[in-house]
């Protein structure tokens, strides 16, 4: 067993996604000491969550503190923002100098959020931490109709140019840094490394289950917002079931638009089950018995998912699982040229009914290009290179 760096690594992220891509259980099995500054934005999961640090010892969980927070309904989100922001501020700066006390030295710094990078320079300024390091996971569109959501988000873009300046700058994808360069925050000359987030390698037999023509089974996984595309299974449900008799939809995830997509899909007839956010690995097991996954993202100028990681994607294709994708993500491209999934048109119906009756047609050589093609996501190996000179 390969053993840990004995170093103090102070980590913030947003709940749910402290181990997005595995992250978290990365710096697990590389540093001795981890310091989780947990905080809860957006109740984006059927689940409470509170604000926490964590503290893990040799990869074992060994100390929880609650930190301050005050419960905010969505539709408050952007007013309170301010005011939760100090709260996230004090939190991380009281208790990182009671880190600082207890381990002598806290060697890293490391964030995704501009707001929190800001936060992990003022700790550095007054020798809490040793350096500091910034992984951009966040794009907010610039135009949008309400005048405090357009403010808020003046006020990210101000910290967003702060934390150029931390000691490592990492990019989730080039769309990210292209945008930053184009606005002047970062110079256009500069280069800077992407680092995508990771996947697991999960033990593969998909190819062994056989499709049924009978009963075919569609999978969804993410945020249950209308921009995801979810509603194509359900527009084309009359063409569905004509061809292959019945038709299921695996849904994993909560969102603001859950009602109303329960709503249409009562009226489409689809057999669909909504499971909410699942705990843990276990939506695995639910996307294991689908056949094809959807990741149409509506191709829609006010769409920020061509900025995000593709995170239901590399899901899907963890097992084995074909994918049917819209033209919007960078990764859609070379999903179709490796033969791992197919590529629509969104408001096309045409294209949608072809693209499963060519996945199916060759499911299982599309299952094992599918499995093969996320390989390269390996988290082990793609965060390897981004601590390499911690």
């Amino acid at each position: 067993m390969k053993r840990r760096t004995p170093k103090t690594i102070v980590y913030v992220n947003y709940s749910p996604y402290e181990n997005a891509g595995k992250i978290l259980d990365y710096l697990l099995g590389q540093y001795s000491v981890v310091c989780l500054f947990s905080f809860s934005f957006y109740r984006l999961s059927n689940r409470t969550s509170y604000n926490t640090l964590q503290i893990y010892k040799n990869g074992s969980l060994s100390e929880t503190y609650p930190l301050f927070q005050i419960p905010v309904i969505p539709k408050l989100i952007f007013l309170f923002l301010p005011v939760q922001s100090i709260i996230t501020f004090l939190d991380i700066v009281f208790y990182s100098r009671m880190l600082k006390a207890k381990f002598k030295t806290l060697d890293l710094y490391f964030t995704v959020n501009a707001f929190t990078a800001w936060v992990g320079l003022l700790l550095k300024k007054i020798n809490v931490v040793k350096k500091t390091m910034f992984w951009v996971w966040d794009y907010y569109p610039l135009t949008k109709e309400k005048s405090i959501v357009m403010l808020m988000r003046h006020f990210y873009w101000q910290f967003d140019k702060v934390s150029s300046h931390s000691d490592i700058v990492v990019f989730q994808n080039k769309m990210l840094l292209d945008l930053r360069k184009r606005m002047g925050i970062y110079p256009r000359t500069s280069a800077y490394a992407i680092v995508p987030l990771g996947t697991d390698k999960i033990a593969y037999s998909y190819t062994h289950k056989k499709f049924t023509r009978n009963t075919l089974v569609f999978g969804f996984i993410g945020v249950l917002k209308k921009s995801q595309g979810i509603e194509i299974v359900f527009n084309n449900a009359a063409a569905l079931k004509k061809i292959y008799g019945e038709v299921r939809y695996e849904i994993v995830g909560s969102g603001p638009d859950e009602e109303y997509l329960k709503l249409i899909a009562k009226r489409s007839g689809i057999n669909a089950t909504f499971h909410g956010y699942l705990e843990g690995e276990t939506f695995n097991e639910v996307l294991r018995a689908t056949d094809i996954g959807i990741a149409t993202y509506v191709p829609d100028k006010g769409n920020v998912s061509p900025y995000g990681d593709p995170g239901k994607i590399k899901r899907y294709l963890s097992l084995g699982i074909p994918v049917i994708t819209t033209d919007v993500h960078q990764l859609a491209g070379d999903i179709e040229k490796s033969g791992a999934g197919m590529v629509v048109e969104f408001s096309s119906s045409r294209s949608f009914m072809g693209a499963v009756k060519t996945i199916l047609g060759k499911h299982a050589s599309f299952s094992k290009q599918a499995y093969n093609f996320n390989q390269r996501f390996y988290y082990k190996k793609i965060y390897r290179e981004m601590f390499r000179n911690i």
